[in-house]
């Protein structure tokens, strides 16, 4: 590999890298900048009511506000089953301005139901301090309504008129605050790009002085060896195909088949509580089989090539390598019916849809850790084979392919987030289905995942290769 060669691939990798970041913190949107509120005033549980409110009448509460931007408010009356008359004004303050105000008349009111409160625009500006919560009301003796309320609750106090009692109304409060991940975005992936950057500088001079280094040979085996490994995965997807009528189709076919049968047995079940059914079954489909069928063809990578391994002498990496290329040219063929599928269902496929791509490439890196890992012990137990087998189906029934993850109690459902496809796939799908951004944190797990895979398979291939001869 020249000089000229390695430059323009460390040049190209960081700037690789900065287009990606920058693509996606505005890709991300609002998901990745802010966050819901911890401080978030949640509703409590109603053990009486107020005095009827009638014309004349005022419940006030002072209450202290830690949510950056207020989003929504809600309230709970009841008409004590009546149909009521006039009407009810709630109101927000900030001491004497008024915030935001909503009259309504008893009538449109649903006995016992949150009433909403939801400004134009998200109310800034006012953390730390006290708000006050004021109801009136037009209506008439026997005719009006009541706030429910939780007596009792110490440090707070309702105000009915000038009678003030120990607790609180049943009012919620919610909305978000800022996210400390896009506070420092912009710190932290420039020092990595530092880092990256440090790192390849020095990797190209010791290269130019003649010294060992990694990184420069990892790069110059896979530059070297790069018509060996696209003669690989040709052989691959040629033996995949050989003697099919189809050939190349059944890329196509194979996910929609899957998905068919599985959307006849289990659409009675799951199709009315998942949105968009259809494609969140075909969606985990495409993922999970793409790691099944990599991590398979993986695991007799070295042991189905022992001649040419045995005889000539190549990096027994680029095996395994070559497995996961071939199943992810799989994969990106199992995406154009995926999209169809969107497009005929009327799936919106926004710019967020891009984010996608990002879990499908720690997917791909995950699998190859696996994959290293299994084709390094298939050498020494063969046994590996039949019981990956078993292990890949009791994965798949892990994983909600075909049945959305709510449907697991939620004390087992901590098991659940063990599960690396279970952060892969269900992000995926946020990105694809509802056109959103995940939340910061699913992008390091995601990574994290990917990396711990990559660095123990990598580990595991590293320590062992060197007594695959004497077992092949």
């Amino acid at each position: 590999m020249t000089r000229k060669n390695l430059k323009n691939v460390f040049i190209a990798i960081v700037a690789i890298y900065t287009a990606l970041v920058v693509s996606f913190y505005f890709l991300g949107g609002d998901q990745i900048k802010y966050k819901p509120s911890d401080n978030n005033i949640l509703m409590p549980e109603a053990n009486t009511v107020t005095k009827e409110i009638i014309s004349g009448s005022l419940i006030t509460q002072d209450f202290e506000n830690k949510i950056e931007n207020i989003e929504q408010l809600a309230i709970v009356f009841t008409k004590f089953y009546r149909e009521g008359n006039g009407s009810v004004t709630i109101s927000l303050y900030d001491g004497k301005d008024l915030l935001i105000t909503r009259k309504i008349k008893l009538k449109d009111i649903p006995e016992q139901s949150r009433v909403y409160l939801t400004p134009e625009e998200p109310l800034t500006g006012l953390q730390g301090k006290t708000l006050t919560l004021r109801i009136s009301s037009t209506s008439g003796k026997n005719n009006g309504l009541a706030v429910m309320m939780r007596e009792g609750v110490e440090g707070s106090t309702v105000r009915f008129n000038s009678k003030e009692t120990v607790g609180t109304l049943c009012f919620s409060m919610s909305g978000f605050d800022e996210n400390p991940f896009s506070k420092y975005y912009w710190y932290a992936v420039g020092t990595i790009g530092l880092i990256l950057a440090t790192v390849f500088y020095i990797s190209y001079k010791k290269y130019l002085r003649g010294r060992a280094n990694h990184i420069v040979a990892a790069i110059g085996a896979i530059y070297r060896y790069k018509f060996l490994i696209s003669q690989l995965v040709i052989r691959d997807f040629k033996s995949k195909y050989k003697r099919s009528i189809l050939g190349i189709f059944w890329s196509f076919l194979n996910p929609l088949l899957t998905m068919t049968v599985q959307f006849l047995v289990f659409s009675t079940f799951f199709k009315a509580d998942t949105q968009n059914y259809p494609v969140y079954l075909l969606s985990g489909v495409v993922c999970f089989s793409f790691f099944n069928e990599c991590t398979t063809m993986c695991l007799s990578s070295i042991s189905g090539n022992a001649r040419l391994i045995t005889k000539v002498y190549i990096p027994k990496y680029i095996f395994p390598l070559a497995r996961t290329i071939s199943s992810s040219v799989n994969l990106a063929i199992s995406l154009v019916p995926l999209t169809l599928a969107c497009l005929v269902l009327g799936v919106a496929i926004k710019p967020q849809a891009l984010l996608f791509f990002y879990f499908l490439a720690c997917l791909v890196v995950f699998s190859l850790g696996i994959g290293l890992f299994l084709s390094a012990l298939m050498v020494f137990f063969r046994d590996i084979q039949f019981l990956w087998t078993v292990l890949t189906q009791i994965w798949m029934y892990a994983t909600p392919i075909f049945y959305p993850a709510e449907i697991i109690p939620e004390k087992y459902r901590f098991i659940v987030r063990f599960n690396p496809l279970y952060h892969f796939i269900g992000n995926a799908r946020t990105c694809l289905i509802s056109g959103v951004s995940p939340e910061p944190r699913a992008y390091i797990f995601c990574f994290l995942f990917a990396a711990i895979s990559l660095l123990i398979g990598a580990y595991t291939f590293k320590k062992t290769q060197d007594k695959f001869a004497l077992y092949l």
